[in-house]
């Protein structure tokens, strides 16, 4: 069993030995030696070309201010043991390019069978700098932040990819205007992602995948259209090429601003197959997640894309989670996240909903020093927590996965506060769902059961 210091220790040690490898790079070189490579279209200038070459042949680019941004319109491809220093700069995807910004060199797709992981890059950081794309809304998937014009890894949907690697740093970086993820990455040990900031981006800020460990994810702030953090261990096929656990994060001081259309975070385990049949569990273990304003909800469910009444879903199922602190959480709950007509109508069956929905196999979950406002004069089916399957149907079709069960080994409550007072007993603040096919289609009976449960 993994205590939360220990967690906290182990991460912050990785974030420092991360930087010493940083640090010694050494080849440094302004992108302005490279200009006799710029391009010119009807946009402006294009330093695709100047950027690649430089970053082949040095350890260190920087990128110096100027008055105009810096235009590319082609993947720039990242070796190992690379460092952009970018204060100052916006670097800007050029108009009508749907592919990556930026990625590192040696990626590969998880989504048939797991990668190889033969050739991994490692030590690449990105520091400073306003990214930005040209997108006034979010494109959809296919449409913006492809791996390449072919979509070949058809998850991929991003303005920055990193998988496949050892050792990554993201730093003091801007995005913007993005209209797929800001940074999507996986199968990636060593990850540190702080001071991050979003200005209008369209889809999820960091979006994280499988097979990820060691992570830190500090200072997080800013505008998105859906999660600000993404923990998605399990993913739909088009939104991840990287499919299995997760193991020691912290993510700390994260703040969503008020005028975000998604106010989630969602951490998603799942059970994934892969094409031969074979499976992974897409866990999450050992888990730190604090200082976090302006989220409604916390998701930690495995959840299929929609699917019609009376035909099968896509195959998976319920992932699994344990030692996952929760710390230090201002919550709203004014509405429910999803605004959809249970929950907005109180439905007594289908209507429940929570600052914390569960729907995985946890060992251990702890929510201490959390303040809670609750609106339940006009929500009353509204909790701290609920755990169990979910439900709501459009005409034919399930928009979640109501034959799914689920428990908690053990729920730990800490100076748990609602609507300004301390509790001293969960009571009705939790909720265990159980449904009895609902649906009346054969796959509708589930039911969330937690084992054990203390308030501090």
């Amino acid at each position: 069993m993994a205590e939360k210091q220990q967690i906290i220790d182990c991460v912050n040690a990785m974030a420092q030995s991360v930087r010493e490898e940083q640090a010694r790079l050494t080849d440094r070189v302004s992108l302005d030696a490279y200009a006799h490579l710029v391009r010119e279209n009807d946009e402006g200038h294009i330093w695709t070309d100047a950027l690649q070459a430089a970053l082949r042949e040095h350890e260190i680019v920087v990128i110096p201010p100027a008055d105009e941004p810096y235009l590319t319109d082609k993947s720039i491809l990242v070796p190992s043991d690379r460092r952009i220093e970018a204060y100052g700069a916006v670097i800007r995807l050029a108009q009508g390019i749907t592919t990556l910004m930026l990625r590192n060199e040696h990626t590969e797709d998880g989504t048939k069978h797991p990668i190889s992981g033969s050739c991994r890059d490692r030590n690449i950081g990105i520091a400073g700098g306003r990214w930005e794309e040209y997108h006034t809304a979010r494109a959809g998937y296919g449409k913006s932040g492809r791996y390449d014009e072919a979509r070949s890894f058809y998850g991929v949907s991003a303005c920055m990819l990193f998988g496949n690697m050892d050792s990554l740093v993201l730093e003091d970086v801007t995005f913007a205007h993005t209209a797929g993820f800001a940074v999507q990455c996986g199968d990636l040990t060593r990850g540190v992602f702080e001071h991050i900031r979003f200005d209008a981006c369209y889809a999820d800020g960091l979006h994280l995948n499988g097979n990820m460990e060691e992570v830190l994810v500090r200072d997080v702030k800013g505008q998105v259209g859906d999660d600000l953090v993404a923990l998605n261990m399990y993913d739909w096929q088009n939104s991840s090429v990287n499919f299995g656990p997760m193991r020691t994060v912290l993510c700390e001081n994260l703040e969503l601003s008020p005028d975000s259309r998604y106010k989630a975070l969602r951490i998603e385990p799942g059970m994934y197959y892969y094409e031969d049949g074979s499976q992974v569990d897409c866990s999450l273990r050992d888990a730190v997640i604090r200082g976090v304003r302006g989220i409604k909800t916390f998701k930690m469910y495995f959840q299929t894309p929609r699917y019609r009444i009376g035909e099968s879903p896509e195959r998976g199922g319920v992932g699994s989670a344990d030692d996952i602190f929760f710390e230090d959480i201002t919550v709203d709950l004014d509405v429910p996240i999803d605004r959809m007509q249970p929950y907005m109508q109180s439905d007594p069956l289908r209507g429940t909903f929570a600052a914390f929905e569960l729907g995985a196999n946890i060992g251990r979950i702890r929510l201490e020093n959390i303040d809670l406002t609750l609106h339940r004069e006009q929500f009353p089916l509204s909790r701290l927590l609920c755990i169990g399957p979910k439900s709501v149907r459009r005409d034919d079709l399930e928009i979640f996965d109501p034959y799914l069960s689920s428990r908690a080994e053990r729920v730990e409550l800490a100076d748990i506060r609602v609507n300004g007072v301390r509790i001293r007993e969960a009571g009705d603040l939790v909720k265990e769902i159980a449904f009895d096919d609902i649906n009346g289609d054969g796959r509708s009976t589930a039911v969330g059961v937690i084992g054990e449960i203390t308030v501090e």
